[in-house]
């Protein structure tokens, strides 16, 4: 496998509209970096100029210390699976997986060999002489990833693989590209709109918005230490939720509730004395019992934990709590918060503690 440099890369097309802006990243070899963000936030578009589908409008991109950024695509050593399979429908699944190499004119022996080994590692074996409409939609996932496999590529893209999958086909093929990735060793870039695939597949991740980099780091660290309101609010499920505070007189004091600030907080927040701040509190970090009521208007049991609903004066709240509840709406439910978050309003960029 190979490293991977994307050099402030820019995508700017011809009606002057741009779709990414300054990109940086540094891809090591052997690591699965996944692109995260919504809809139209660039991180489709960066994967295609790293795969040569679109054209790169300023920066470089370096494979293996090689520029290849006016290269085209199929000098690059890229292996790409899209959305959409993109399978042959009168072929069979082996041919499917031998054509790339079939138009190279590798020797039939080799194909064949390859072919066998890639359908080994994805179960696909007893499924060669079938046509895809006799596959289930996981099953033609796996044809599309054995396909870039036969090919050894440098690298391998992936673009929202995942998207037309049911749900627990989605879990399920979600795991089978974790055990691809470990048992190749190959270097990814992967692009998904769903932060569970991010947070569960990444050695990295890359957070996205609006064409620019949010935050670049381990699944962990954009977790626990979002370096904005975006990425704290994309980041985790059920959502984080935001309260504006002023810090006053050692306390945060806001219409819903009044709270003593900690030392950490106090030295923190110093500068913010008199001002609005942005408190973020994630629903697993709230805890039943404590001075602030919650207003219940759903009760959602998901089995071990349970998603509650409610108002308070003025905020609205979710709260996650390990274990199964029965509040009905209406129930009155007091809660304390385990702070970690807080945000400056006007830059929306965290706050550091200690």
């Amino acid at each position: 496998m190979s490293s991977l440099k994307l050099q402030h890369l820019d995508k700017i097309y011809e009606n002057n509209v741009q779709a990414v802006f300054d990109f940086n990243l540094d891809v090591n070899d052997g690591e699965l970096i996944v692109l995260v963000g919504p809809s139209g936030c660039g991180k489709s578009t960066t994967l295609r100029m790293v795969a040569g589908l679109e054209d790169i409008s300023g920066g470089k991109l370096i494979i293996d210390g090689k520029d290849v950024t006016a290269m085209p695509p199929k000098d690059r050593d890229i292996a790409m699976v899209f959305q959409n399979y993109a399978l042959y429908g009168h072929m069979t699944i082996y041919e499917n997986m031998a054509f790339s190499l079939m138009l190279r004119k590798e020797n039939k022996n080799e194909i064949h060999q390859k072919v066998l080994a890639a359908a080994d590692i994805l179960g696909l074996t007893d499924q060669l002489n079938k046509k895809p409409s006799q596959l289930s939609g996981g099953q033609r996932q796996r044809v599309a990833m054995g396909r870039a496999i036969v090919r050894t590529p440098k690298v391998f893209l992936f673009d929202e693989p995942l998207s037309n999958l049911d749900a627990k086909l989605r879990g399920a093929t979600r795991r089978e590209i974790l055990l691809l990735h470990k048992r190749l060793n190959a270097t990814m870039l992967y692009v998904t709109h769903d932060q569970t695939e991010a947070l569960t597949l990444a050695d990295r991740i890359v957070c996205m918005s609006m064409g620019h980099v949010q935050q670049i780091g381990t699944p962990l660290e954009l977790y626990d230490s979002p370096a904005n309101l975006f990425v704290a609010g994309f980041i985790g499920l059920p959502p984080m939720n935001f309260f504006d505070v002023e810090v006053k007189n050692g306390q945060l004091v806001c219409e819903d509730f009044t709270e003593e600030l900690t030392a950490d907080e106090k030295a923190a927040l110093r500068e913010y004395e008199g001002r609005q701040i942005t408190l973020g509190v994630r629903p697993e970090n709230i805890i039943e019992g404590g001075n602030i009521c919650v207003r219940v208007f759903s009760n959602e049991n998901l089995g071990q934990t349970t998603l509650v609903n409610g108002t308070m004066k003025k905020h609205k709240i979710t709260c996650k709590f390990r274990e199964w509840c029965n509040y009905k709406a209406g129930d009155e439910v007091m809660v304390s918060f385990n702070r970690k978050h807080f945000f400056d309003k006007e830059t929306t960029q965290a706050i550091r503690l200690g």
